[in-house]
């Protein structure tokens, strides 16, 4: 069972932000996020030792107080259905670069795709354990896609603390401990859709309430859909500035940081080897007056990544290729790019690469092919591919 994505209008995200603040602000949302830490469930854990409260209360109110933040901060970018599978289709191998942390587009940021880029499956009792309605009863698999993302350079000593000292730690993809003082790099949020069940029939039971009556798939989806926004935070993650990339682990957070990382990259080519096209949707002048009473820093325009017409694939292509597409990941591109595109490590300065003294960053160039019809594919020598030729 997969949960439904209907990409938005590029004009409904700054309305969606406004809804994802007023959420983030309710009592509800705290207690969510305090259950959802009780059962192990965030990478970025912040306490406070000392100040009287559980950890899971004030874990809380940091977390949802740093989210507002960066969304109230945050451009915003939609990239439609073609730019998402661009980048997924270059995602497929890790970046070359390192973490770099003028890749990204702006400071902070959320980031709406017209594609799922990743998702994962798991069972509905594990689900209900991030929310504080009662516990789980039948056991249904549901799939969750992921489809937005925030971010910010990571800053946590913008939370100020009338008393105590904040500690912020870290755990997932096999490491935990501490996040030292000075450590530098990017705080990235997942989203998935809020309407989690959608995919069950809405009489399906899936837990007991805690006065003892049935929970259905119905109720469930009622109440996230009618008291929260749009999207709803999946998981969170930490990309340290200057490491490297590993190999895309999937339905984790390491796979969806590549396919976010490589859309930057793609937002960022200019000239010869540009990529992307980008329409600014100004906010109407009554949707600003309340992004201003609200408090919003941030620009409320909508910045819309289109695949450039040099490469945009055809109408036709894109058709086949989504209905091969599961819902849960994402699109397929064998008609839209039918030998993929892929990475070059481009040097930036060629007259110190002999010493050594030389910086590289990805290039991301178009699949082609060399040779008589019919020929195996091949590159050439200064295209530098980790071990193969990227299959079409």
């Amino acid at each position: 069972m997969t949960t439904r994505w209907d990409p938005p209008d590029p004009r409904q995200l700054p309305d969606w932000r406004s809804g994802m603040l007023d959420y983030l602000d309710a009592a509800s949302t705290k207690a969510t996020m305090r259950e959802a830490l009780r059962a192990g469930r965030f990478t970025i854990v912040p306490t406070v030792p000392g100040i009287g409260a559980s950890e899971e209360s004030v874990g809380s109110l940091l977390l949802t107080t740093c989210e507002k933040r960066r969304l109230e901060d945050a451009a915003l970018y939609y990239a439609t259905p073609d730019m998402t599978a661009l980048a997924l289709a270059a995602a497929q191998t890790p970046p070359t670069e390192p973490v770099t942390l003028s890749r990204l587009p702006s400071e902070a940021g959320l980031i709406v795709f017209g594609e799922p880029i990743g998702g994962y499956t798991e069972d509905a009792g594990a689900a209900l354990a991030n929310t504080p309605f009662g516990s789980a009863g039948a056991s249904a698999v549901i799939t969750t896609p992921i489809v937005a993302a925030s971010w910010s350079v990571w800053d946590p000593g913008e939370v100020k603390l009338d008393r105590g000292e904040v500690r912020w730690l870290y755990q997932g993809q096999g490491r935990a401990g501490a996040i030292p003082a000075g450590w530098r790099g990017i705080w990235i949020t997942f989203y998935s859709p809020r309407g989690l069940f959608s995919g069950l029939p809405p009489e399906t039971v899936i837990g007991t309430m805690r006065d003892g009556t049935a929970m259905t798939a119905a109720m469930i989806d009622g109440h996230r859909e009618s008291q929260g926004p749009v999207l709803g935070w999946d998981n969170e993650m930490l990309l340290q500035e200057g490491a490297p990339f590993g190999p895309p682990v999937a339905d984790t957070t390491d796979s969806w940081a590549h396919v976010l990382y490589t859309a930057w990259q793609l937002m960022a080519q200019q000239g010869k080897s540009r990529w992307a096209e980008v329409e600014e949707i100004p906010r109407d002048r009554a949707g600003a007056k309340r992004d201003r009473r609200q408090g919003l820093t941030g620009s409320s325009a909508v910045k819309v990544i289109r695949v450039h017409s040099a490469h945009r694939p055809s109408p036709q292509a894109a058709q086949d290729d989504a209905q091969g597409s599961t819902g849960r990941r994402e699109p397929q591109w064998a008609c839209r790019w039918p030998v993929r595109p892929y990475r070059r490590s481009t040097c930036l300065n060629p007259r110190e690469h002999a010493e050594g003294g030389c910086t590289h960053e990805d290039r991301i160039v178009s699949g082609h092919i060399k040779g008589p019809e019919g020929a195996p594919l091949r590159t050439g020598d200064t295209v530098h591919l980790w071990d193969q030729q990227p299959a079409g």
